[in-house]
């Protein structure tokens, strides 16, 4: 019979002593199906070894370096590069490129792994975005040059490899040359002369690398950190896998019950609100799945004049506001300030005055619109990086577009728009 001698939380989980995993407890005939499904997940001892792994800190987590193929690629470069104050030398570097070539037939192979193994690579350079290539390393003592292309969030765009591969021809025309193509599973590259690698294999090799005895502790705990991380958010971690799917199986009410309780995923337009309204002074207008509308608190006192009609636009009647827009389709992100239906004076005046500034108001929109007409225009994030980031690295971009804005146009447009209300309100 189940136990009930032990008092519930305000959520109505049992607390105390947890049974052993194989235990049965009967729910019952008062308890309702769903607490008593979440009461048997939360008793699981495996839940709890489970939410151990994935709970532990990690430093690349911490650092937002999960499927941020920049920070990937820097971390990577960091690791290969014999001269930085990692205390790895060349072992890194050696490990990852005999494992490149174990991929590649003998005879496409520029070089042998066993000479990797027993040679000194001190003289390899390690270059990053150098002519937009992820990472190139010239080895000299081999008169090798390595090319790797990152792609985690995303493949590669078109004709990318092929505009690589021959750049890394030109510019090393007499080099032997090994051109890799770095995805979390190994994807095919879509143009000769490449190798798919994986992250896969990549963190098999890095966990090799923490049990060699000559690794201090401080880089060691660093690789581990790094397969971890990689093992958690990149490539699947096989163990925990199993474990995963035993849980579901034995808790699929359970966790069904959780999954559609989730809230809804945050979106780039989502990060973006948060920012702007970290922002001292500026307030909600209105919001919705695709448009965002904010304003500087003072112009509701400043700009009392500029009121539209809540029937024909927004229901707040603000006439004058920005907004962060997102296309759904192309997945670009702009920022505009647009002025509503005032009224036909009031809008050709201060369309026609902030036309004569364009050094403030850069991308206006012309003719004037008759319902709405954007004074300023700044995009936030391309068409073209929307379709090849991820989204950790969409909401960077953005971001970062944001802070630009911030800094460099945000207060001159508040200033020159209440500059010009007032012209127009005492003429």
């Amino acid at each position: 019979m189940r136990e009930t001698n032990f008092p519930r939380d305000g959520l109505g989980i049992r607390l105390g002593s947890r049974p052993s995993a194989g235990r049965q407890i009967l729910p019952t005939a008062s308890a309702p199906d769903i607490e008593y499904t979440l009461n048997q997940l939360v008793d699981d001892d495996e839940f709890h070894r489970l939410d151990a792994k994935l709970g532990r800190f990690n430093l690349f987590e911490a650092m937002g370096g999960v499927r941020a193929e920049l920070r990937h690629s820097n971390f990577l470069a960091f690791l290969f590069s014999p001269s930085r104050a990692h205390g790895l030398g060349t072992l890194v570097l050696e490990r990852v490129l005999r494992g490149i070539l174990d991929d590649v037939a003998p005879d496409a192979r520029p070089i042998r792994p066993l000479q990797l193994a027993v040679a000194d690579l001190d003289d390899a350079i390690v270059h990053r975005e150098r002519d937009n290539i992820d990472l190139l390393i010239e080895i000299p003592s081999f008169d090798l040059v390595v090319l790797i292309e990152n792609k985690i969030g995303a493949g590669a765009g078109e004709g990318q490899l092929q505009r690589y591969r021959e750049l890394v021809e030109r510019r090393f025309p007499h080099r032997r040359r090994l051109l890799v193509f770095l995805t979390p599973d190994g994807a095919a590259p879509e143009c000769e002369g490449y190798v798919a690698f994986s992250y896969r294999r990549l963190a098999q090799i890095i966990d090799d690398l923490t049990q060699h005895e000559t690794i201090a502790p401080e880089p060691k705990l660093i690789l581990a950190h790094y397969v971890e991380m990689l093992r958690r958010h990149v490539v699947p971690d096989e163990e925990l896998k199993a474990l995963a799917l035993r849980l579901y199986d034995r808790h699929r009410e359970a966790f069904d019950f959780v999954f559609e309780s989730r809230p809804e995923p945050q979106g780039v337009l989502d990060a973006l609100k948060e920012r702007v309204l970290s922002v001292e002074g500026l307030i909600e207008d209105r919001s919705s799945a695709t448009i965002f509308r904010f304003l500087p608190a003072r112009w509701d006192d400043r700009l009392p004049d500029l009121g539209c009609s809540t029937e024909t636009w927004t229901r707040t009647g603000r006439g004058l506001m920005f907004e962060i827009k997102l296309n759904p389709s192309s997945g670009r992100v702009h920022l505009i300030l647009i002025m509503g239906p005032l009224s036909p004076q009031f809008r050709q005046r201060i369309y026609a005055a902030a036309m004569s500034r364009p050094e403030v108001f850069k991308g206006l929109v012309k003719p004037m619109g008759q319902h709405h007409s954007t004074l300023f225009s700044r995009e936030l994030l391309p068409q073209t990086l929307a379709r090849t980031l991820d989204f950790e690295q969409q909401c960077e971009t953005a971001s970062l577009a944001w802070s630009d804005f911030q800094r460099d146009e945000l207060m001159d447009l508040m200033n020159q728009v209440e500059a010009i209300v007032a012209e127009v309100a005492t003429s």
